[in-house]
């Protein structure tokens, strides 16, 4: 009997240890559950974050690795923008002959900016950007007085909830403009350096006549600069030219410019207006039916260092307007250039 009772107490004892052992596993397998689940969140989570990181780089820069293609090379062929077919074009907006020294700031140009406007998907898609981006550009001059020029539109609200920008700030000749004369009488130790390539004035020691003698401004002697230049009937076609100087007004009194070539010569001078002064239609009547010629500026001045100016025989693309035909756009304007890059 008392056996009996010792097998029921133990196997009591045993089905209790049994319970206990049931709830503590069933208690440990929810436990693990649980991390297990806010493990997996966790990982979703910082996964998602990676993805988005290495898509934030990734397209940063395809958008950095773009504007310098653009900003620092002239493309492959350097001369593309002159070019019908496009195959095979890489795009590069730098202008090489233009590098400015002084700022070390990238130069492009007015005229590639406008050929990758025209062409703008062509160009861009597969050569500089992947064919999943889409982009947009513009530039915007700092002188608002100028508009910007919008290269490609943003056409409407991209859904891409990150938009890459890169934002430089580059040199532009603005208006395509050209200097074929430039007479730089401020700096006095330069006009040494600005000889007419190796040739004299037409003017001087005809039938010994030296009228034309140089002007000398160290000991305040009156006399000429001369430069020659060459045109063509083409060149008149695209172009408006202007006999221009800084400053604008010139205070000398005795300045004068005259206009001609040394198989005919003239003694016709003009006064300075202190603005402007359009020439195509001198430059046609010196041409008379030739179709290319090489020309002669003459510049007179007293020699005074206190009226000192310097001269420009400049060209802007035909049809510019007059309010825009500045001293200041013969040169490259600052600019702002606008990438913007999604996906």
């Amino acid at each position: 009997m008392i056996s009996v009772i010792n097998m029921s107490k133990n196997q009591f004892t045993e089905d209790k240890r049994g319970m206990v052992f049931s709830m503590d596993l069933m208690l440990a397998l929810v436990i693990i559950t649980v991390i297990l689940g806010v493990s997996a969140d966790a990982l979703d989570i910082v996964g998602s974050k990676m993805e988005d990181y290495a898509y934030g780089n990734s397209l940063e820069r395809i958008t950095i690795s773009g504007a310098d293609m653009l900003v620092k090379t002239p493309g492959s062929p350097e001369n593309w923008d002159e070019l019908y077919d496009l195959g095979g074009v890489t795009p590069g907006l730098a202008d090489m002959n233009a590098t400015d020294v002084k700022t070390h700031a990238d130069v492009i140009s007015i005229r590639k900016i406008n050929r990758l406007k025209e062409s703008y998907d062509e160009l861009m898609v597969g050569h500089v950007l992947p064919s999943y981006c889409k982009s947009a550009m513009a530039i915007y001059p700092v002188n608002t007085s100028s508009e910007p020029i919008y290269v490609k539109n943003m056409s409407g609200n991209p859904d891409s909830t990150e938009i890459m920008v890169e934002n430089r700030t580059v040199l532009c000749n603005y208006f395509d403009t050209s200097i074929l004369v430039f007479i730089n009488a401020q700096d006095s130790s330069q006009l040494s350096q600005q000889k007419q390539l190796g040739e004299k004035c037409p003017h001087y020691g005809v039938n010994g006549n030296m009228s034309h003698s140089n002007v000398d401004y160290r000991n305040r002697k009156a006399g000429w600069i001369c430069y020659p230049f060459r045109v063509n009937q083409t060149m008149l076609n695209s172009t408006d030219f202007y006999i221009m100087t800084d400053p604008d007004r010139v205070k000398d009194p005795s300045a004068v410019w005259m206009m001609d070539r040394p198989e005919n010569l003239t003694e016709n001078v003009q006064f300075f207006q202190n603005n402007p002064i359009p020439v195509n239609g001198k430059i046609k009547e010196i041409m008379g039916n030739n179709s290319t010629v090489v020309l002669w500026l003459h510049v007179y001045s007293s020699g005074n260092l206190d009226n000192i100016f310097n001269t420009y025989l400049a060209g802007f693309p035909k049809g510019t307007p007059s309010e825009k035909v500045k001293i200041q756009y013969l040169s490259p304007q600052a600019c702002y250039f606008v990438f913007k890059v999604w996906v």
